[in-house]
């Protein structure tokens, strides 16, 4: 099944423009993405608290998505079925950083402001789709991102909450 539907997705990078799409969303927009999604809390109500969080849980979800492809060292896609890819990559496949960066920002601006958190939701799923599209990641490799992404998220979200009861960031809050 994993492979039925990563083949399902590659197939459709034939299309150029879903092609060049999905390349411009996993390799360009996500900066623009990260940004805006740290950016958020300070536009919305001048949390930099919220704003600092939220970086540092995303560059955690970053940095433990490589540890877990260091230690597991599943093949990506492109290698074990012997296919071209539209870009390619070098690490391991399993989790994908993609998915596990955007869902963890996805749920931290969920958490600000449900809209944008849609909005947010719509372009971690985007990204989900884009990186089986260009021939790097399983289904499997992305619903575990979205999964380690979705604790990471929740995390954060209670270490802003604790963060907040500390009597010594009280007169900073």
């Amino acid at each position: 099944m994993n492979i039925l539907i990563f083949n399902f997705f590659f197939s459709l990078s034939s299309n150029a423009l879903i092609a060049w799409s999905s390349l411009f969303i996993s390799n360009i927009l996500i900066y623009v993405f990260i940004i805006v999604a740290v950016m958020i809390p300070i536009i919305i109500s001048r949390d930099y608290i919220y704003a600092i969080i939220t970086a540092g849980a995303g560059g955690a979800a970053w940095v433990f998505a490589y540890i877990m492809k260091a230690i597991i060292l599943v093949p990506r896609p492109f290698v074990t079925l012997h296919l071209t890819p539209l870009y390619m990559e070098t690490s391991s496949s399993f989790p994908s950083s993609h998915v596990i960066l955007t869902m963890t920002l996805t749920i931290l601006v969920w958490k600000l402001n449900r809209k944008l958190g849609i909005v947010f939701l719509i372009f971690t799923i985007l990204t989900a789709f884009s990186r089986m599209i260009i021939g790097v990641h399983y289904p499997t490799d992305l619903l575990a991102g979205a999964c380690f992404g979705l604790i990471f998220g929740l995390c954060a979200i209670w270490f802003n909450k604790f963060i907040r009861g500390l009597s010594i960031f009280k007169k900073y809050i």
